[in-house]
């Protein structure tokens, strides 16, 4: 980016000794810079895209081990300079047309769950098969002490987590997760706003906020749960899979998608109204900290959105050894 700069300005100077001043005055207008992003996102009133953009560029450069994007290690352990809790899930509701529908469905398809459900009950078949969400919430139910192994049973209990944060929810009683605009079609359709900008492709997590257990409930055991907690899970990070991931194209005057056309021609930028968009993508970010020693990484826990729910699931002898059965293979 700096260099693209340098050679703009200079471009102007050859064309003003030229005498071509309009030339010139388009060109200087187009100057553009990384750290211009930040303004650019208050002019568009991206107010949490700015602030995790001005967090990363103030930080020192510091790159998120792989282990905590994937989970393998505990968020909880990271310095508190690298975690952000305060992200607000009424935000996320309020910030993007396409977040909301998604979210209420979601929460509606939990509302009232009998038995059967793919996300955290049996599954119907020819035998009635546990969820994988099922299998992960017995888990976390079985650290809880909720699950005697030697009796196959449930044990009478009652755990209440109402009051926990995400980051502390991730880890206690979040049993399933929904990746969210992590798609090709998704990245490549959806309207760059405020969500878009400071989380891109994310997860929205789901976790048990109130879970009662039956040692006999219509002579099975019984897992109950009223109470649903839903937060957002990211990272805030420039990390690249495959192909330098594109993040639009940019000017001082605001942003672009890019359009079919430049997905297929991929040009370093594109003119529109007279105005000079350059081509950001992962790795223009990942060369500005390998640069300037700056530019941290961070995760990203909103705060929870509570929801009241009816879940009544009953668990047999059969069921638990499902669960001890294949909680291996689910790296539990």
């Amino acid at each position: 980016m700096a260099d693209q700069s340098s050679q703009l300005q200079e471009l102007a100077k050859t064309k003003m000794a030229a005498g071509d001043e309009k030339e010139a005055e388009k060109l200087e207008l187009s100057d553009f810079k990384l750290t211009d992003i930040p303004k650019v996102m208050d002019a568009l009133s991206w107010k949490e895209a700015a602030r995790f953009q001005r967090k990363w560029f103030d930080a020192p450069a510091y790159e998120l081990p792989r282990d905590y994007k994937t989970g393998k290690k505990d968020a909880r352990t990271l310095d508190k300079s690298h975690v952000v809790e305060d992200l607000s899930f009424d935000w996320l509701m309020s910030a993007s047309k396409r977040a909301k529908p998604e979210v209420d469905e979601l929460i509606a398809e939990f509302s009232d769950i009998r038995e059967y459900s793919h996300r955290v009950g049996k599954v119907k078949g020819i035998l009635s098969t546990l969820s994988p969400g099922l299998i992960v919430l017995l888990a976390r139910m079985d650290k809880m002490g909720l699950v005697d192994t030697k009796r196959m049973s449930l044990k009478e209990g009652f755990r209440d987590f109402g009051d926990l944060p995400a980051i502390e929810l991730e880890y206690t009683s979040q049993f399933n997760f929904i990746p969210m605009s992590a798609d090709f079609w998704s990245q490549a359709t959806d309207k760059m706003d405020d969500v878009y900008g400071a989380l891109g492709a994310f997860s929205l997590k789901i976790a048990a906020t109130t879970i009662r257990t039956h040692f006999r409930h219509k002579d099975f055991p019984a897992l109950e749960i009223d109470e649903l907690g839903f937060y957002v899970r990211d990272t805030f990070e420039f990390t690249n899979t495959g192909k330098d991931q594109p993040l639009g194209y940019w000017s001082k005057k605001g942003v672009r998608k890019p359009g079919p056309i430049d997905y297929l021609l991929d040009p370093d930028y594109i003119d529109h109204d007279d105005v000079r968009y350059f081509k950001v993508t992962n790795n223009s970010y990942n060369d500005y900290r390998n640069k300037w020693k700056k530019g941290g990484d961070f995760m990203v826990f909103s705060t929870v959105k509570k929801v009241p729910v009816s879940i009544q699931i009953h668990i047999d002898r059969i069921d638990i050894q499902e669960y001890l059965d294949r909680k291996k293979d689910l790296g539990l």
